[in-house]
């Protein structure tokens, strides 16, 4: 047995560092001057017979001489003569010098690199950005992998220094190297720092008795600056026609009509396009104005506009010398999603363009093809992530529903028709509508403030001005607008059927049989024509985002009520929505301060979704309202402390199952999270029975009860079959392996590879019996799987035709014929087993979503306990005092809260917030046998705002379900709460202070009734004193004499009160101040008392405000003087006397008109209401 020659004390290297770095390590490999200087020219040499080895290499250059043969086996010259080594070799766009045939026998430590080390080693690499003819993803296997073995007799196995170089580590070692911007080391530096030890290895090689002959190529410094240069010329050359960028149809960007999403790609650009650029263009040609990431490997990478962006937004450093031709900006695969949401964050569309297959795939596929096309990884346009379609969970983090928008109008008379479409793609849940609407598009509003969509698709030209400017002012932040090519892109009626019935998303037997369609899809075909026109534009938008299959396929398709079920609910239109500030506050539009932040208390995120739902519409109906307040008494109770308890736990830590069950449908979810959905469909069996015990669901108050008895019963069937469907242990790490007998594909393959495993099994045992020694094996080396470990002993015995992959001191390691073979084929079952198991995953998922109406309807109810859990934990959180409301059914309003506070105003436990340091509580009586109007006056900041959101939001909290924080409560159900709250323009609407009062005020004259709230506060500001005035008092006396509604009426109109002093139906009242009128001190006291204010005092709020004193003075000198003052004086002088009010004489006039013949016109109350209305009149004419 041959010896290894003993290591050589190791020797500094002589000769100057200059001369060392003139050898060229590419031209190391250059074939000798001579052919006669090449070892297969010799045919003494004997050793080109045999398989070679890093020993025995290592003991000819110990006697002097070089082995002429590779780690492999193979002669290290082809049939001219040169050296059978490529000087190059190409990876993955990456052309990296080769280290020579006996580098793995050199000295170097058989340590692993640490990853740190390892990654700077990737960055060394000699990298060029030439793009190849063929493509720029090359097949791995023709990569000559490097290896560098130590050989120590206390070393047992071969542990190599360097790892093969995986496409990964190209990848990475490309990236690296280009957004670092280092110039590129020299072969010799790389060489010298590589191998510290190995000088007079060096030396041997280039002494005279080598048969390499080394080319001395000089560099220089400014080289790499050069080819810079170079790269930026061709660049420039090369994508000349992206300076000047227009759209498919030529049209440049300052036209009209410039459709942005599109790019016009020259011929003859696309005759010089390798086929890599070739596959990247065709899908950024029609996707411009979408920030594109590309696949390669483990990045995601971006391309010229795309890296621009990346680099001057994200601060991404664009690769220097630019590869693909290109140049590029890139990402980590593993943190797509953080920079896809930053993008999306910014307002930019991503897309995700993965790959198709794998090398190992890739070169399976070649083998049956020649097209240069063909040699590209196979790649697709995965995904298109927007603002409001995001279907990626990771990137999604509010609870709340997500919408895009489609909205189509049309003109009916003097009407408007609006048509709609909206859908959440996190739940794949689809919504249609249908309206018709005022010139002022006030339904619309509501609608849009209630959803507050993220993202809008229009057809161009299609909406009107008061439409357009309600979308912009009420939408999400930083929406996304899509303006869609009428019927071409934004389809109408017809193209929208012909689209639907030919897309194949339900089974049918012809082009009429809409049997398996959705019902609301099939009722909006045949009588809402507008809202299956929207939904067109919105499928048609859908489609180009990939995402129109697995929305439609599930069906998930509800109908929508903006204002709320007939006679069952509380309207609170979009204005008194804003006004109140239930979902967003009026300062920087988020949630802080609102009520629904204040009730936000559920547990589960699809809970959540469905108490914002219960807030916009609070219920209407006493039995109904009662029903969720025995059920918040029962938990808030001693009784009912368990139960709650049980609820809580069985509900916390529950994931968003209906997003998930939505990912499941379109089978984009991780195996992972699979797992998660079917336990915690099992814990959700076992939280019911568990509840069962504690208590029998009769013996339960309220709506608990009755949610508790309409559990499915297909549920626990539906979750025990998935009891033991697969290895939950492996599936967390997403492999699947299915129980025996559930997949039969998937276990046909397994056999197989067990088959392949089997005789490689039988193999071995042959090779231990011709070879007499039980210490061979196999062994994995990286992607060289079944190696045959051979010890040093048995060596002489091992055919020529094996091929020799790695050595030790001890062993080597081959591949025989036959077992490269199987191990060959065993790797393609191992890749076609990958494509299997996610094939098995989505028939899974399928089988899953066959239960699919059953789980989401027990999501419907566990939602619905987690909203009452979280009534109840609101409730309990409003500290002391805190009531139940009590409820009566009367055909007049009545309204009377004791002590109450605001409840927006409270921290958890009661305490009031840090912002507040004390709060008066208020009684508040309206209505029944009191007035139902209160006329408000007082000093500006003296709490009549306060007061009057405090009211209508105790009014929604009481009607949600939830306690009122006040000592007692009684009221009727109202029906609309309408505000006009504030002296707010709508510049974004065009519209002015006066104008937005008044058109308010319609609303509210249009829609109130006998049960409805109205707040009206400092009507008529907008206009004169004598025009502000007038209108104030018509709509007041409309309001208390006609409509005979409840509310406050807030002025600062003093004399207003002197007109309805003799009204049964308008009491005044006052905000309690205290005024200094020496010093013009005021102390607001925050009490709602009897009686009319003084006046407004401007003066003393104007001290407080730190005006200078001259100029309170002048002011109030001129208060003195105006006409208004005098016309008080005068007022409250003719008080004393018994004058008939405006409105009083108004009504007379109509009666003497002839009250029969405009029966039609103005008589259109109810018989109750108007024998009211008569009692105030002839109470009001007795009090005169």
């Amino acid at each position: 047995m041959t010896q290894a020659t003993p290591k050589k004390p190791t020797k500094k290297p002589t000769g100057s560092g200059a001369k060392l770095k003139q050898q060229s390590l590419l031209s190391f490999f250059a074939p000798s001057s001579s052919p006669n200087n090449s070892p297969t020219a010799d045919p003494k040499n004997k050793s080109q017979d045999i398989p070679s080895s890093p020993l025995k290499a290592r003991e000819d250059k110990a006697d002097g001489k070089v082995s002429s043969t590779g780690i492999n086996g193979a002669p290290a010259t082809d049939s001219t003569g040169a050296v059978g080594a490529p000087d190059e070799i190409e990876m993955n766009d990456v052309t990296m010098l080769d280290c020579p045939p006996d580098a793995d026998s050199t000295d170097i430590p058989s340590s692993p690199a640490p990853p740190v080390a390892e990654f700077a080693r990737l960055s060394r690499l000699n990298i060029s950005y030439v793009e190849s003819d063929s493509d720029d993803d090359v097949s791995l296997s023709n990569v000559k992998k490097r290896r560098v073995t130590t050989f120590s007799d206390d070393e047992d196995e071969f542990k190599p220094t360097e790892e093969p170089v995986s496409e990964d580590e190209v990848e990475m070692a490309d990236l690296t190297k280009e957004l670092e911007g280092s110039d590129a080391e020299s072969e010799d530096e790389i060489l010298s720092k590589k191998k510290p030890k190995s000088s007079n290895l060096l030396e041997s090689k280039f002494s005279a008795k080598s048969s390499y002959t080394a080319k001395v190529a000089p560099r220089t410094k400014a080289l790499p600056k050069a080819a810079k240069k170079s790269f930026t010329k061709e660049n420039e050359e090369r994508y000349s026609w992206l300076v000047d960028v227009r759209d498919a149809e030529k049209r440049p960007v300052s036209d009209p009509d410039y459709d942005s999403r599109t790019l016009f790609v020259p011929s003859s650009a696309w005759a010089k396009f390798t086929a890599f650029e070739k596959q990247y263009w065709e899908i950024k040609s029609v996707m411009w104005d979408t920030v594109v990431f590309f696949k390669k490997g483990k990045f995601y990478e971006l391309y010229e506009n795309d890296a621009h962006i990346a680099s001057t937004r994200f601060d991404l450093k664009i690769a220097g010398g630019g590869r693909a031709n290109m140049k590029l900006a890139g990402v980590p695969e593993m943190s797509f999603d953080y920079w896809a949401k930053q993008f999306i964050d910014a307002g930019y569309k991503v897309a995700k363009v993965d790959q198709k297959e794998s090398m190992l795939a890739k070169e399976m596929r070649e083998k049956s093809t020649l097209l240069k096309e063909d040699k590209v990884i196979k790649r697709e346009l995965k995904c298109v992530l927007t603002g409001g379609t995001l279907t990626e969970l990771g990137m999604i983090t509010d609870d709340m529903a997500i919408y895009c928008l489609a909205i189509r109008e049309e003109t009916d008379g003097t009407e408007k028709v609006f048509g709609l479409a909206w859908v959440d793609t996190t739940t794949l849940e689809v919504r249609m509508l249908e309206f018709r609407d005022d010139q002022e598009c006030s339904r619309l509003d509501t609608l849009i403030t209630q959803l507050r969509p993220k993202e809008i698709v229009v057809e161009k030209g299609n909406l009107c001005t008061a439409a357009t400017r309600i979308l912009k002012f009420n939408l999400a932040s930083q929406p996304i607008w899509n303006h869609l090519t009428p019927r071409k892109e934004f389809w109408d009626y017809e193209t929208t059927y012909e689209n639907l019935v030919r897309g194949g998303y339900y089974p049918a037997k012809d082009l009429d049989d809409l049997t398996s369609f959705p019902p609301l899809l099939v009722s909006c075909h045949q009588e809402s024509r507008l809202a299956f026109a929207a939904f067109g534009g919105l499928l048609s938008y859908l489609s180009s985002l990939q995402l129109d299959r697995e929305i439609m396929t599930l069906g998930n398709f509800k109908p929508y009520d903006a204002s709320g079920a007939a006679n069952s609910t509380l309207i609170l239109d979009g204005i008194t929505l804003n006004n109140l500030e239930v979902f967003n506050n009026s300062f920087d539009g988020g949630d802080k301060g609102t009520l629904f932040k204040l009730v936000n208390r559920g547990i589960t995120g699809f809970g959540k979704r469905m108490l914002k739902q219960w807030v916009m519409a609070p219920l209407l109906r006493i039995d109904d309202i009662n029903g969720r307040l025995d059920t918040v008494e029962f938990l808030l109770s001693n009784d009912g402390n368990e139960f709650r308890s049980h609820l809580e736990q069985g509900l916390t830590g529950l994931p968003d199952l209906e997003r998930l069950l939505a990912r499941i449908h379109s089978r984009s979810l991780r195996f992972r999270d699979f797992v998660k959905v079917v336990e915690s469909f099992e814990r959700i069996v076992r939280f019911f029975i568990e509840l069962a015990a504690i208590k029998d669901y009769d013996a339960v108050p309220g709506v608990l009860g009755k949610l508790l008895e309409k559990i499915p019963e297909g549920l626990p069937p539906a979750v025990e079959s998935w009891t033991d469907a697969f290895d939950r242990v492996e599936a967390l790490q997403d492999v699947i392996i299915p129980q025996r007998g559930v997949d039969l594909e998937f276990d046909a393959s397994l056999d197989t590879m067990k088959g392949l495993e089997d005789e490689l099994n039988v193999v071995l045992k042959e090779y231990r019996r011709v070879y007499k020694s039980q210490e061979i094996c196999y062994r994995d080396s990286g992607k060289e799987i079944y190696t045959v470990e051979v010890p040093v002993k048995c060596v002489k015995l091992i055919p020529k035709d094996w091929q020799q992959m790695a050595a030790t001191s001890k062993v080597k390691r081959y591949w025989s014929p036959e077992v490269k073979e199987l191990a060959r084929r065993l790797t393609e079952q191992r890749e076609l087993h990958k494509d299997i198991s996610n094939g098995m995953k989505s028939r899974l998922y399928e089988r899953f979503t066959e239960n699919y109406s059953v789980f989401q309807e027990t999501l419907k109810l566990v939602a619905q306990l987690d909203c009452l859990i979280a009534l109840a934990r609101t409730s309990e959180s409003l500290g002391f005092p805190a009531c139940r409301p009590e409820l009566v059914d009367s055909s007049k309003g009545e309204l009377s809260f004791v002590e109450l506070r605001h409840p927006c105003f409270l921290t958890p436990g009661g305490a009031l917030s840090s912002s507040v340091k004390e709060f008066i509580p208020n009684d508040v009586v309206l209505g029944g046998d009191h007035s139902g109007i209160g006329l408000l006056t007082g000093a500006n900041a003296a709490g009549k705002s306060t007061l009057l959101r405090m009211t209508c939001i105790a009014v929604v909290l009481a009607q949600v379900g939830c306690y009122v924080p006040c000592e007692s409560a009684r009221m009727t159900p109202v029906d609309r709460i309408m505000t006009r709250l504030g002296a707010n323009d709508n510049l974004l609407q065009g519209k002015s202070t006066f104008y937005v009062e008044l058109a308010e005020t319609k609303k509210i004259l249009e829609t109130a009734t006998p049960k409805s709230l109205v707040i009206l506060d400092e009507l008529g500001r907008g206009g004169s004193s004598s025009d502000g005035y007038a209108i104030a008092e018509a709509v007041l006396y409309h309001l208390a004499t006609h409509i005979q509604a409840m509310g406050f009426f807030a002025t600062h109109y003093g004399n207003l009160g002197l007109a309805f002093a003799s009204h049964p139906q308008v009491t005044p009242l006052r905000m309690k101040i205290l005024v200094e009128r020496e010093s013009r001190n005021i102390t607001f006291l925050y009490k709602l008392e009897p009686g009319a204010a003084e006046g407004s005092f401007g003066m003393n709020v104007a001290a407080m405000c730190g005006i200078e004193e001259s100029i309170i003075t002048k002011a109030e000198q001129a208060a003195e003087e105006h006409e208004h003052t005098s016309k008080m004086k005068r007022s409250r002088e003719l008080s004393q006397q018994n004058v008939v009010p405006l409105g009083l004489q108004s009504d007379f006039s109509w009666f003497l008109r002839g009250l029969l013949a405009l029966q039609g016109e103005v008589a259109v109350y109810p018989e109750e209401v108007r024998l009211r209305a008569v009692k105030n009149v002839l109470d009001m004419i007795e009090r005169i």
